[in-house]
């Protein structure tokens, strides 16, 4: 009989915020598990045995190990045996990361900027407002300068933020604002994060989904033999043919658990599986905080600090921009990159899922690329011959 499946307290481990502007961050804790052995002998055993590895949490080591001894490369598996068996795989470094929940709250939706940057306190400008946020329906504009919020002055973006996190979702909140030198004022709710975000990712997944990733900007990636950064010419080649998966993040203690852990697990597992699994990986730093804060070198000293102490096992890069983040209206085709977001891509090189809010969804991750290995590589079946009648004697 299987060990029943532990079951966790209400109270085991933080909630994580979700790695983006005027969000807190904190990590998140790693759930436990207990080994289990096993072995079956015919292929109907493996393939139940391998189901069954989905309700019950046991130590992922051990669990590599067993699911090598059932051969996984058999190609006489059947197919719904080899299908259970590309899910179960993927499975493995689920069990070992905390599925992190990330905590909603109140977003406005713009970007801004000092009206005087050489001053500390010149005041904000609006320079971007996503389209369908709380800014939007609010009626603000590119340009518009803030001049209080809820009767509070605003002279720079520490008491803007300030300001927006005392309130609540749904909660009313009132400008006064410099538009074209005349002061005007507006009124109205405020939205969740979650929501807001939930519906730019969908207008971005109708958007892009289904066509080529594009071009990546400049990266540069990381040699653990010299310690430091050099060019490619071709990062992505090694995605051509394969199931492609980008994971981006920066040094947050969020980004580290539940992003450069989460692919450094699978692509450990996956490489250890040979060629069962035709995944390429590859994870790139960027940081539009650091990039406003000190630009590219200190972008380049933290990503250097994170890669020497995590020795990430991947392809380890980052977006480079030497002449500072770019404008925000140039960011949409590059989102998940600066909300550090999830791509993956067909053997096509064409986006098949794409997450640009939130922690990595692994059940949706896992999902896809479980899709794409039976699509594009998973042979496809041969049905049985139908026994011809006998024919009748005369």
């Amino acid at each position: 009989m299987l060990p029943a499946r532990p079951t966790r307290s209400p109270s085991a481990g933080p909630r994580s915020a979700p790695c983006a502007p005027a969000a807190e961050r904190s990590g998140s804790s790693p759930e436990g598990s207990s080994p289990r052995e096993a072995r079956a002998g015919s292929t109907a055993k493996k393939a139940r045995l391998l189901y069954n590895f989905h309700s019950t949490r046991v130590n992922a080591a051990a669990r590599f190990s067993t699911l090598f001894e059932l051969k996984i490369a058999d190609t006489k598996m059947s197919f719904p045996g080899r299908s259970i068996l590309i899910y179960t795989l993927l499975f493995l470094f689920g069990s070992s990361i905390a599925f992190a929940q990330s905590r909603d709250f109140a977003f406005l939706g713009v970007f801004t900027e000092a009206i005087d940057k050489t001053k500390t306190d010149s005041g904000l400008r609006i320079i971007y407002v996503y389209p369908g946020s709380a800014g939007d329906d609010l009626g603000l504009e590119e340009g518009d300068q803030i001049i209080a919020l809820n009767d509070f002055l605003i002279p720079n973006r520490d008491r803007f933020v300030k300001e927006l996190r005392k309130e609540n979702i749904g909660a009313t909140i009132r400008f006064l604002l410099n538009r074209d030198g005349k002061k005007i004022k507006v009124k109205g709710k405020i939205k969740s994060y979650k929501k807001t975000m939930g519906m730019i990712q969908d207008r971005l997944r109708e958007k892009y989904v289904g066509k080529p990733l594009g071009a990546l900007p400049a990266t540069l990636w990381w040699n653990s033999k010299t310690s430091g950064f050099e060019p490619s010419k071709d990062p992505l080649g090694p995605f051509k043919s394969k199931i492609g998966l980008l994971v981006a993040y920066d040094d947050c203690p969020g980004c580290q658990k539940n992003r450069v852990e989460f692919l450094s697990q699978l692509f450990t597992r996956t490489k250890a599986a040979g060629d069962t699994l035709p995944l390429a990986f590859a994870g790139i730093y960027q940081s539009d905080s650091q990039l406003t804060k000190g630009g590219s070198k200190e972008c380049l000293t933290q990503a250097v600090k994170l890669y020497t102490a995590r020795k990430p096992p991947f392809p380890a890069g980052i977006a480079h921009f030497p002449g500072g983040a770019p404008a925000p209206k140039e960011r949409e085709k590059n989102l998940f990159l600066h909300n550090h977001g999830v791509v993956i891509t067909d053997p096509d090189g064409k986006i098949a899922y794409l997450q640009v809010t939130g922690y990595p969804d692994q059940l949706a991750i896992q999902k896809t690329i479980g899709e794409l290995f039976v699509k594009h590589f998973q042979p496809p079946r041969i049905p049985a011959e139908k026994p011809k009648k006998a024919g009748s004697g005369g």
